[in-house]
């Protein structure tokens, strides 16, 4: 659906944090309008979709919230069910262990190439963006390596997969830099995937909806630590009594 807004009044939203636009007696909407300008949004939006680019798009495109403004304490089963009654994005922490972590395997499933336009990933054989509407088509490749990872998290409440892992937030998760986890050797890495798996981690979640997904949502990873035990009995306590 494509929305033509006229005479909207725009203001900030101190609880949001962010512009809004709020509809007044002059604010007109045209749902779906018949001009060339929506139709190409339209058919953009469409082959984004199909392409899965906008999901890789929110997931990568970074999170300007603050860290210390997150506050819910949810468990697995409580941000599934929240994501399942809400369409919006919403943040928390949760305290969980690491169940899936893959850092001795093969270094293209850690570390990929993304366009630096789009976010798209880049075809291993053709060394070309995988979106074939992707503004650079044509020109010259720009495609910075990154870490890429997906994490699997559990409590006692249950298990969620694919939580994504990447760029600077997993270079300050592992304690490397991509340069840096390129030289080390299989068993280097092995440790370094162990300091992890199945510890008790801190973690700082995105969570946003998904309609290419099975459980209907997507969860990006926005920071990650080991737990401090007495933090953890702290903010358990009511889960598990």
């Amino acid at each position: 659906m494509v929305l033509f807004i006229a005479d909207a009044r725009i203001t900030f939203d101190s609880f949001r944090n962010c512009m809004i636009a709020t509809a007044t007696s002059k604010t007109i909407i045209t749902l779906n309008p018949d001009t060339a300008e929506a139709n190409q949004l339209c058919t953009c939006i469409r082959e984004l979709l199909e392409a899965g680019g906008l999901d890789d798009q929110d997931i990568l495109s970074g999170d300007s919230v603050q860290l210390d403004s997150i506050s819910d304490v949810l468990t697995v089963n409580q941000l599934k069910a929240r994501s399942q009654e809400h369409a919006d994005v919403f943040h928390c922490i949760t305290y969980v262990f690491i169940t899936n972590l893959e850092l001795s395997s093969s270094i293209s499933k850690v570390i990929r190439k993304r366009c630096a336009k789009c976010k798209f990933r880049i075809n291993e054989e053709s060394q070309k963006c995988s979106n074939d509407a992707c503004p650079n088509q044509g020109q010259q490749l720009q495609a910075p390596e990154g870490f890429d990872l997906l994490v699997g998290i559990s409590d006692h409440t249950g298990t969620l997969q694919s939580c994504n892992l990447a760029g600077t937030v997993a270079e300050k998760t592992l304690g490397c830099k991509t340069e840096e986890f390129l030289c080390l050797s299989e068993c280097q890495r092995t440790t370094l995937q162990w300091k992890f798996l199945l510890e008790r981690c801190k973690i700082y979640l995105k969570v946003l909806p998904s309609t290419r997904s099975r459980s209907g949502m997507r969860a990006s990873i926005l920071s990650c630590a080991l737990a401090d035990p007495v933090e953890v009995k702290q903010n358990l306590a009511s889960f598990v009594a």
